[in-house]
């Protein structure tokens, strides 16, 4: 997606450098972007790297079904929720400061956190995230006072819940309500936000209908442009496929705003190499001026030469070095999605190979070296 390769170059030629404070780890980026696709030429699955279609498959569908524990997606080989579940373990217990960020302690724990989990010895909750939200949007309701039999029941309130999904559905099958525009998403529940283990960054999926065409708008709050931004992409596509083929429409236009775009650059010392001006100034205008594959490997080669080594403990926790070799890719053909009629709330249940299966994609091959932040 050459889209996605000019937010990359964007977000390095004009970024700002700032310590993210959840993570603990710096960022560099902007505060705003836009693009979209046609999702009836292409499924937007980067091919400058390789992109595992089950990542995104099995996490959608697991935020479809509503889930809020990290187990059902290990079960199914996602992984990259654990360590959320495990700080947020920690901070549930009281042990954040006792195994902080970036240590050796906070990996040897995580290490021993993963093979409880493994044992059901762990919950492994993330709190209402997500799809919970989707699901299971809670709604306090005043119950006046009433009589029931001989009995007189004061006035209080109750907690109901709305499912966002079943009411997505339900309007977008029906000619009078597909048109509106109330066909919303919203994971962002600011009452709830404390109990999570980290607040939706996609947070806002608004499904439009135009006729027989429907289009999704999704807003992302948080956007780690190297590792996250292309599942979401590629993620977002599948629901609006998904969704359309539910409702018996025709998915069109995918839309993605972001809101602050980041590539993450390490944490002490390796970061340290951007607190000087003149570094940050001579990258900028390195990366402004590459034109060509050969360019942008030069560029990671002087910035390797110059930064000082993550260590072992931080290894991949600088998407910089990842980012300028993808840059150096020339994107491929586009690869297509197909789906099985299968009723989309029978198919959330169901492994994504027996959903769907993407075509002719053949991405360029190579290692990547990032982590996630967590």
């Amino acid at each position: 997606m050459k889209q996605f390769q000019k937010l990359l170059k964007r977000v390095f030629v004009e970024g700002d450098v700032k310590k993210e404070p959840r993570t603990g780890v710096h960022t560099m980026g902007i505060s705003g972007h836009q693009y979209y696709c046609d999702l009836r030429k292409t499924l937007p699955l980067q091919t400058t790297r390789r992109i595992y279609p089950k990542f995104a498959a099995e996490e959608l569908f697991w935020k479809l079904r509503g889930e809020k524990s990290v187990k059902p997606l290990i079960e199914r080989g996602v992984n990259y929720w654990t360590a959320n579940a495990f700080q947020k373990y920690l901070q549930d217990n009281n042990l954040d400061k006792k195994f902080p960020k970036h240590t050796q302690g906070w990996n040897d724990e995580f290490k021993v956190y993963q093979e409880r989990l493994a044992r059901d010895e762990e919950s492994g909750d993330l709190g209402p995230v997500y799809g919970y939200q989707w699901r299971h949007w809670r709604k306090p309701v005043l119950i006046p006072e009433h009589a029931e039999g001989a009995e007189w029941v004061p006035e209080h309130w109750e907690v109901r819940e709305v499912d966002q999904l079943e009411n997505l559905l339900k309007n977008l099958k029906d000619p009078e309500k597909r048109e509106r525009r109330y066909n919303i998403l919203n994971a962002w529940n600011p009452a709830d936000l404390p109990e999570m283990a980290i607040g939706p960054c996609p947070y806002w999926h608004q499904f439009t209908v135009y006729g027989e065409f429907m289009d999704l708008h999704m807003d992302q709050r948080s956007c780690d442009t190297f590792l996250g931004v292309p599942y979401n992409d590629a993620q977002d596509s599948i629901l609006a496929h998904m969704v359309a083929k539910e409702a018996g429409l025709i998915p069109r236009f995918f839309y993605h705003s972001f809101k602050d775009v980041h590539v993450y650059i390490g944490v002490p010392p390796r970061s340290d190499f951007w607190e000087d001006e003149n570094n940050l100034r001579e990258f900028k205008i390195r990366v402004n001026g590459a034109r060509n594959g050969d360019d942008f490997l030069f560029v990671r080669d002087w910035y390797l030469k110059n930064v000082p080594d993550e260590g072992e403990i931080d290894r991949g926790k600088d998407h910089v070095p990842d980012a300028l070799t993808q840059l150096s890719y020339r994107p491929k053909k586009s690869p297509r999605l197909e789906l099985k009629d299968i009723p989309l709330m029978e198919a959330i249940k169901l492994p994504y190979r027996e959903v769907l299966s993407v075509k002719g994609y053949e991405p360029h091959d190579w290692k990547v070296s990032s982590v996630m932040a967590a």
